[in-house]
C-alpha cells in the first residue's frame, strides 16, 4: 500500500504551471507573394484567383494550416516538408501542462492507487485478510499503469503534450457566406430544499422531532420545514397534496455545470472553371478527407495515432481579421461531399463533376472562458 510519503514523492513528479493560458499576442499575417513565407498553397487554393489583386473576393480568404502528430507515418517521406518554428495555439488544459512521460505515469500510479483502494475497501475478517486485500486492490491499480508506461514507450514524443508538426501545406478558402459560431453554457436546476432548511430552521426541526409528534409542539418554520418533507419525501406524498391542496417547494436553482465546446460548419460549393482549378478541389477534398482520420501506430492495429488538428485563422488583404472571432485549435469531426447537389450529376469530358458542394464541422479543442473571450476568441 502506498504510504502517505511514496504519494508525496510520486505527486512531486508531476509537472504544472501556474496559469496554463498563453495570450494570443498580435495579428498574423499571411502574404501568397511573400519569398520567405513558410507556407504553399497554390495547389490547396480555390478559387485559384483568390489573392489576386483584382480584389474580387474583397481580400478576405481563410486559411487551414495543419498539424500533424510527431508519430504519423507521414513523416516517413522526407518530402514532406515542416515549419521549423510557428505560434501555438491553445488545445486545452492538458496540453497546455506539458506534462512529461514520467510525470503521466506517476499521476496515473497515484489515481490508480487510490482508486484501487476505495474499490478493494481492505476488508476482511482478520487483518491479515484485510492487508491481503488492499495488496489486491494496490496491484490491479497497477495494471494500468504499466499500460500507461508502455504506451508512453510507443510514441515518438518526448513529452506527454500529443506533440505535432505543422505541415508547410495549407489550404486557401475564400470565406463561407454563411459564417457564425455558437457560444454555450451549461446550466441545470437542482434542488436546494434540503440545504435551505437545515440553514433556516434545522435546530427548530431537531426540537420538533424529539416532540415526539405533538403538533403544539411543531411551530414556525420547522412546520413548514417537516410538511414540505412529507408532501415532497414521504409516502402518499402525491396523494396527500392532491387532498391538501398544497404542494412542497424545491426551491429550485439554477446551477453552472460548465461550458459547451465550440462547434461550427463550413458550407462550400465549388464550381471549377478548368482542370486545373478541378484538380485543386480534388486536391483540397482529400487533404481534409485525410488529415481528419486516425492512422494505426504499426501493423497490429492495437493503437491509433490521433487525426491531425487544424488552426483556422481569417485574413484580410494579408492580416488577420480581428474583427472576426478567432478559434482554438480544432478537429474535423464531419465531412459531407455532394456530388450532385442539383439532383443529376454532370461532369467534364474527364468525368470531374460540374459541380460539389462540401460541408466541414468543426470542433474547438479548448473551452473558453472571460481571459480567453477577452483575447478574442
Amino acid at each position: 500500500m502506498a504510504s502517505q510519503a511514496d504519494i508525496r514523492r510520486i505527486d512531486n513528479r508531476i509537472d504544472a504551471t501556474s496559469n496554463m493560458y498563453v495570450p494570443r499576442g498580435a495579428a498574423n499575417s499571411f502574404i501568397k507573394e511573400n519569398p520567405n513565407s513558410n507556407y504553399k498553397i497554390d495547389n490547396h487554393m480555390y478559387p485559384s484567383d483568390l489573392m489576386e489583386n483584382n480584389n474580387s473576393y474583397g481580400g478576405n480568404y481563410v486559411i487551414f494550416y495543419i498539424n500533424v502528430s510527431v508519430d504519423s507515418k507521414l513523416f516517413n517521406d522526407n518530402s514532406v516538408e515542416v515549419v521549423e518554428d510557428y505560434t501555438p495555439r491553445d488545445r486545452g488544459d492538458l496540453i497546455a501542462q506539458d506534462i512529461s512521460k514520467e510525470g503521466l505515469i506517476a499521476a496515473n500510479a497515484l489515481v490508480n492507487t487510490v482508486t484501487g483502494l476505495i474499490a478493494g475497501g481492505g476488508g476482511g475478517r482478520t487483518k491479515k485478510e484485510a492487508i491481503t486485500n488492499k495488496a489486491k486492490a494496490v496491484g490491479f491499480a497497477n495494471i494500468p499503469t504499466i499500460g500507461v508506461a508502455t504506451a508512453t514507450s510507443r510514441t515518438e514524443a518526448a513529452r506527454a503534450n500529443r506533440p505535432q508538426k505543422r505541415l508547410k501545406t495549407a489550404i486557401a478558402l475564400h470565406v463561407p457566406n454563411q459564417l457564425s459560431i455558437r457560444y454555450g453554457m451549461q446550466w441545470s436546476e437542482d434542488d436546494t430544499a434540503i440545504l435551505a432548511m437545515v440553514a433556516k430552521g434545522g435546530e427548530e426541526v431537531v426540537k420538533a422531532l424529539k416532540s415526539g409528534g405533538k403538533n403544539s409542539d411543531v411551530k414556525g418554520v420547522a412546520a413548514d420545514i417537516i410538511a414540505n418533507l412529507a408532501l415532497s419525501k414521504g409516502p402518499n406524498a402525491g396523494a396527500n397534496s392532491a387532498a391538501l391542496g398544497l404542494a412542497a417547494n424545491p426551491k429550485k436553482e439554477q446551477v453552472f455545470k460548465g461550458v459547451d465546446f465550440r462547434t461550427f460548419s463550413f458550407d462550400y460549393q465549388f464550381f471549377p472553371r478548368d482542370s486545373i482549378e478541378a484538380q485543386k478541389v480534388l486536391t483540397i477534398i482529400n487533404e481534409f478527407k485525410y488529415h481528419m482520420h486516425p492512422e494505426f501506430k504499426d501493423s497490429n492495429n492495437f493503437l491509433y495515432v490521433y487525426p491531425s488538428e487544424f488552426d483556422i485563422f481569417y485574413y484580410q488583404g494579408g492580416r488577420e481579421n480581428l474583427n472576426l472571432h478567432r478559434h482554438t485549435s480544432c478537429v474535423l469531426t464531419e465531412m459531407n461531399i455532394n456530388y450532385t447537389p442539383n439532383g443529376t450529376f454532370t461532369s467534364f469530358p474527364n468525368g470531374m463533376p460540374t459541380q460539389i458542394n462540401m460541408t466541414l464541422n468543426f470542433r474547438e479543442l479548448a473551452l473558453l472562458t472571460k481571459d480567453k473571450v477577452k483575447d478574442g476568441m
